[in-house]
């Protein structure tokens, strides 16, 4: 493996049909691997096909099947003596996972931990070879990241068509109404709605930036918006409206221009709270103490901060995979409640030390973001990362190779890339 900073090889004259000495495989195969690595991160759930409040637990093994045989096929299609370029974002994440597994060690039963932990590294190698073929040109990674979503949100609808009656969720305990899930890839309502939010913003963006055409564009558009309306996912609506309005403001070249956003999401708020039709839909039937209390979130919220802990596992957290919390209720009744939280989850998992190397790299990936000098590119990466910023208050995920822990890299990835390539740029100008 090779570093990306070989001055003779980087301003070499590609030979034709080749990428520096690499057979290069047709676009779609590369685009084909990225739906398959994206779809095999899913949080695919058997509490699918169960009524709401009972517990489920994760496909794992079926995802980590198709994890392998996605990061084993691109090992073979790449040739000895590649070139990639690891970000510092994607650096501290493999920190943290090494961190992670020593940690583990020290478990009675490590290896439920070191098998999410090895896959989560295969997850970060398989980004990494990538380099080359997606993310070196990072408008080929941000449009194989939309196919994925295209993909993604393509069987939650034909879900509907296959069996209808599972297709909505009811919501007996959490207000009234139905919630759209996905059956043939089991998925949640809120996974369907951050699918239909990234697929809008996505979309938006490239119909701004005049990447894509204006009929597909609205047509995907319109389709992220009705899984966002239809599966009820308040914190999806939220993240990439501040996504979007975050992408506004940092790629406007006047300050005129900056205030100005902040009026669409300013009137978007007023319609949420006048028009009956909307703010009925943002209430989901709920009541004031479950509107204040996000759901019930903040009672797990508040024992994960009441907990008296050692020093030891301040540090290192209770073991990956410990996503839930025991709370007593009454006589003596004990509920087991999610986190749903990814900061105090990442605590509750791993500690106070994992906590501060994800926030580092978030810091990081923000700053690729901001210095990335493609206005396209920055945007998309603005999207992603402020909707992993404000999604990751309300949903867990960053302590494991999940879709936001997948944005994250993204958007650090493609905004890197694109500041390499404006480097290379000025050097041949010279």
């Amino acid at each position: 493996m090779q570093s990306t900073y070989s001055r003779d090889n980087r301003l070499a004259p590609a030979v034709p049909g080749t990428v520096a000495g690499e057979i290069e495989r047709p676009a779609w195969f590369w685009l084909m691997l990225w739906c398959l690595f994206v779809l095999g991160v899913q949080p695919w759930s058997s509490r699918v096909a169960a009524p709401q409040g009972t517990t489920g637990s994760t496909n794992s093994i079926a995802k980590g099947l198709l994890l392998g045989a996605v990061f084993l096929v691109a090992v073979a299609a790449t040739k000895p003596g590649f070139r990639t370029r690891v970000n510092p974002a994607s650096w501290l994440y493999v920190m943290y996972v090494l961190f992670a597994c020593a940690t583990a060690f020290l478990l009675a039963e490590p290896m439920g931990p070191l098998t999410r932990l090895a896959r989560f590294l295969i997850g970060l190698l398989f980004v990494f070879l990538l380099w080359r073929p997606l993310v070196e040109v990072p408008e080929r990674l941000v449009r194989a990241h939309l196919w994925a979503h295209v993909l993604l949100a393509a069987t939650v609808v034909l879900s509907l068509v296959y069996d209808p009656g599972q297709a909505w969720r009811p919501l007996s305990s959490l207000g009234t109404g139905s919630r759209l899930q996905g059956v043939i890839i089991p998925m949640l309502p809120p996974r369907v709605g951050e699918v239909g939010a990234i697929l809008l913003g996505l979309a938006l963006i490239g119909l701004v930036c005049r990447k894509l055409s204006v009929v597909p564009a609205v047509a995907l558009i319109g389709l992220g918006g009705v899984l966002i309306a239809a599966s009820r996912t308040r914190t999806s609506a939220a993240a990439v409206a501040f996504g979007l309005v975050v992408a506004l403001i940092i790629t406007r070249k006047t300050w005129l221009g900056r205030i100005a956003c902040l009026v669409v999401p300013g009137l978007l708020g007023l319609a949420f709270l006048t028009i009956g039709s909307l703010h009925t839909w943002l209430l989901r039937g709920q009541g004031t103490r479950q509107i204040t209390s996000l759901s019930g979130r903040t009672t797990s919220w508040q024992a994960v901060v009441d907990e008296k802990v050692s020093t030891q596992t301040a540090i290192i957290g209770h073991g990956l995979g410990n996503k839930r919390v025991l709370l007593t209720r009454g006589e003596g009744d004990v509920d087991v409640m999610a986190i749903d939280n990814s900061w105090l989850g990442l605590y509750w998992e791993t500690g106070l030390l994992a906590v501060a190397i994800v926030a580092v790299a978030l810091i990081l990936a923000w700053i690729s973001v901001l210095r990335a000098p493609t206005p396209y590119i920055r945007a998309c990466g603005a999207l992603l990362l402020a909707y992993v910023t404000a999604a990751s208050l309300n949903e867990s995920g960053l302590s494991d190779l999940s879709s936001m822990t997948v944005h994250l890299l993204v958007a650090a990835a493609i905004c890197d890339a694109d500041r390499i390539r404006h480097r290379r740029r000025v050097l041949a100008t010279h």
